[in-house]
C-alpha cells in the first residue's frame, strides 16, 4: 500500500472513549493507568484521538507497515523522531522531521507527508533545521558539514574539515540558538565551535583518549561536555566550557539525559536527570542547573522505576519530559505518579502539566522509547509509540509510529483555537457572526469528514475531495465570507450564491495558512440567502490533491438564518 500523500492525513474522527471525564494537562498527582492497555490500538495514520485520561488531541502521523522503505526496499519497520534535545520542527515551525528507519523524511506542521530528503541525510547525519531559514537542513557527511534545501533540492558543501576522517556533534547537540554555531569533534577526539557566518573553526580541546558521551551547545555559544567518568575531579561529570573550549567549571559529576535553553530570566541552564548523582538534590529529579554557578534547583522528583528525555524550547519558562518505564508496568499495582506520561514542567518547579500516555511498551531495547521532542517556541510536540502493538496485533519487535501534539491549544486552554471566535465579534462600528462549520446552518451532502487542529477556527474543521460534495449555509445578511484551510495538497471548488454558479476558487496555498477567506461577496440585498460550496474533484497541476476545507463563514451585519426559517421555506 503506497504512501497517500494527501491533506487526508489530517482527518479527524471521533474516536470518543466511554472513559472516566477528564481534563487536558491533568496538573495533580495522582496515579492513572491508560484504560484498555493492552487491548486499545490507535487510529489509522492521519487520524486524531483524545487522550482518554488527560484530554489531549493527539494526531497519529505515520503508518510504518504501509510506507514503502527508500533505502532498502520493501516496507517500513518503524519510523521515529531523531531525539528529544534537537528539535525536529524547522525555523517557523512549518516543517518537520522523521526518520524513516535508516533516513530522513519531512512532514508539514499539521502532519502532511511532504517528501523523503536525499539518502545522505541519513541516521548518521545529524540533520539540523537552520535558524535563519526555515527551508535549510545542515547534517555532516564524512569530514563535511554540508546543507539541503528541502524546497530546491539543492545540496552543497558549508565546510570541509581535512584535517579529519570524521567530523560529529555526538548525536544530542542541536545548532546553536542565533543559528550561527555548531559544536563538533573531529575524530570522535577534537572538539571545537564551527561559526558559519566567518566559516571559522575555533580552538581545540583535545580530549587525548579520555572517553566523552554528549556535546552541547548553549545558547551563548558555551560548550557542555558529558564524560564517560564521573566524580569531582576534572574530566569527569558534566563539564562547561566557553566558545574557545576554555574550562570554566563542573556542573555535574555525572551525566544523565538533558537539554539546555534560557530560563525566564535569560539565565542559561542546563535541565537534567539526575538518576545517576550520588548526591542529589531529590531523588530521581529532574534538575535545573545554572550554568553561570552551577546553581540545582529540583523541579520534580519521579518513581525510581522511570526513566526520561528532556526536551526545552527556547526559554517560553517551560521544559517537556518524557518518562518511560524500562519495566513494563501491566497492572496498576506497577504504576506509579507519572508513568509513561509525557510532562510539560514549569521552568520554576511550581507547575507540572500531565500531556499524555504515550503507551509505547518495552518490547524492544531502544526503539520503544519516545524520545518527545518539542517545536522551538514551545507549541508542539512530537513522540513515537509502538502503542503495544506487538502484542495486540503481532507487529514486527522493532515498529514504533509517530504522533503530533498540538500544544497552542492543549497547554493554555486555547478554547477555540488560534484566531478563533465564536459566535458574534463587534468592532469598527459593526457586528460580525461567526458561523462554524459544524453549526447547524451548514448542511452537507457528499463525504466530509471533520478534523480536530487548534489553527482551525473552534478548533475544527471539515474537509471533502470527491466531486459533488457540498456544504451549504443558509443565512441572512448582505455579505458574507467563506473561511477555510488551504495547503500544498489543497483543490478547487466551486461556488453557489442562491443557486447560481459564481465561478471556482483555487484552494492552494504554500506554504499552508489557516482560516483564509477563500471567498466573499458584499451588496447583496438584505434577506435570506445560501452559499454553497462544492468539491470540484479537480486540482492544479502543483497541488498533490483535490481537498477543498470548510473552517467556517462570517456574515457582516448578519445572522445565521433561525432553523424554524429554514424549516419554513422547506415546506412551502
Amino acid at each position: 500500500m503506497e504512501h497517500r500523500k494527501t491533506s487526508g492525513i489530517l482527518i479527524g474522527i471521533a474516536w470518543t472513549l466511554m472513559l472516566r471525564a477528564a481534563v487536558a494537562q491533568n496538573a495533580d498527582s495522582g496515579v492513572y493507568v491508560p484504560p484498555q492497555y493492552l487491548t486499545l490500538t490507535p487510529p489509522s495514520a492521519g487520524r486524531s484521538f483524545t487522550d482518554p485520561v488527560f484530554g489531549t488531541n493527539i494526531l497519529r502521523v505515520t503508518d510504518a507497515l504501509t510506507q514503502r522503505n527508500s533505502d532498502t526496499g520493501g516496507y517500513l519497520t518503524f519510523i521515529t523522531d531523531e531525539y528529544s534535545s534537537m528539535s525536529p520542527f524547522n525555523n517557523d515551525g512549518s516543517r518537520f522531521l522523521v526518520v524513516f528507519q535508516s533516513y530522513f523524511a519531512l512532514y508539514d506542521s499539521t502532519g502532511n507527508f511532504v517528501k523523503e530528503c536525499p539518502m545522505e541525510v541519513n541516521s548518521e547525519s545529524e540533520p539540523r533545521w537552520s535558524r535563519t531559514s526555515p527551508d535549510v537542513l545542515y547534517y555532516v557527511r564524512g569530514n563535511q558539514l554540508k546543507q539541503y534545501n528541502t524546497m530546491t533540492g539543492a545540496v552543497s558543501v558549508v565546510h570541509t574539515f581535512s584535517e579529519y576522517s570524521r567530523i560529529s556533534g555526538n548525536g544530542e547537540s542541536d545548532i546553536c540558538f542565533d543559528g550561527n554555531h555548531f559544536v563538533l569533534a573531529g575524530d570522535k577526539r577534537y572538539i571545537f565551535v564551527y561559526e558559519v557566518s566567518s566559516d571559522r573553526k575555533g580552538p581545540v580541546l583535545d580530549a587525548e583518549g579520555r572517553r566523552f558521551d554528549s556535546l552541547y551547545i548553549t545558547p551563548n555559544d558555551n560548550v557542555t561536555v558529558t564524560w564517560l567518568a564521573t566524580g569531582a575531579g576534572r574530566w569527569s561529570g558534566i563539564e562547561l566550557f566557553n566558545r574557545d573550549m576554555v574550562f570554566q567549571r563542573q556542573l555535574s559529576t555525572v551525566g544523565g539525559h538533558m537539554d539546555v535553553t534560557r530560563d525566564t530570566n535569560g539565565d542559561e541552564i542546563l535541565v537534567l536527570n539526575n538518576s545517576a548523582d550520588p548526591a542529589p538534590v531529590c531523588d530521581n529529579g529532574i534538575v535545573k542547573i545554572r550554568l553561570s554557578d552551577g546553581q540545582r534547583t529540583c523541579l520534580l522528583s519521579l518513581d525510581w522505576s522511570l526513566a526520561v528525555h528532556i526536551s526545552a524550547p527556547d526559554g517560553n519558562g517551560w521544559c517537556f519530559v518524557e518518562t518511560y518505564a524500562p519495566a513494563d508496568p501491566l497492572a496498576a499495582p506497577g504504576w506509579t505518579t507519572y508513568t509513561d506520561e509525557i510532562l510539560q514542567v514549569k521552568l520554576d518547579g511550581s507547575e507540572v502539566r500531565r500531556i499524555a500516555h504515550h503507551r509505547s511498551r518495552p518490547f524492544n531495547s531502544y526503539n520503544y522509547q519516545p524520545h518527545a521532542s518539542v517545536s522551538r517556541d514551545g507549541t508542539k510536540l512530537v513522540y513515537s509509540s509502538n502503542f503495544g502493538l506487538q502484542a495486540t496485533l503481532g507487529y514486527p519487535i522493532e515498529y514504533s509510529d509517530v504522533y503530533l501534539v498540538s500544544l497552542s491549544a492543549s497547554t493554555t486552554g486555547g478554547g477555540n483555537g488560534a484566531g478563533g471566535k465564536a459566535g458574534g465579534h463587534s468592532g469598527g462600528g459593526s457586528t460580525t457572526t461567526r458561523i462554524e462549520q459544524d453549526d447547524p446552518a451548514v448542511a452537507y451532502s457528499g463525504d466530509w469528514f471533520r478534523n480536530s487542529m487548534s489553527a482551525h477556527s473552534g478548533g475544527t474543521a471539515k474537509l471533502a475531495m470527491d466531486a459533488g460534495s457540498r456544504a451549504t449555509l443558509s443565512f441572512t445578511g448582505t455579505a458574507v465570507r467563506w473561511l477555510g484551510y488551504g495547503d500544498e495538497w489543497s483543490g478547487i471548488a466551486n461556488v453557489y450564491l442562491d443557486g447560481e454558479f459564481k465561478g471556482t476558487v483555487d484552494t492552494f496555498r504554500a506554504p499552508f495558512h489557516a482560516q483564509s477567506a477563500l471567498w466573499e461577496i458584499s451588496g447583496l440585498q438584505a434577506g435570506p440567502h445560501t452559499l454553497a460550496i462544492e468539491a470540484a474533484g479537480a486540482r492544479n497541476a502543483s497541488s498533490g490533491s483535490a481537498w477543498v476545507w470548510i473552517d467556517a463563514f462570517e456574515v457582516p451585519n448578519g445572522v445565521k438564518e433561525p432553523e424554524s426559517s429554514r424549516f419554513l421555506r422547506r415546506i412551502r
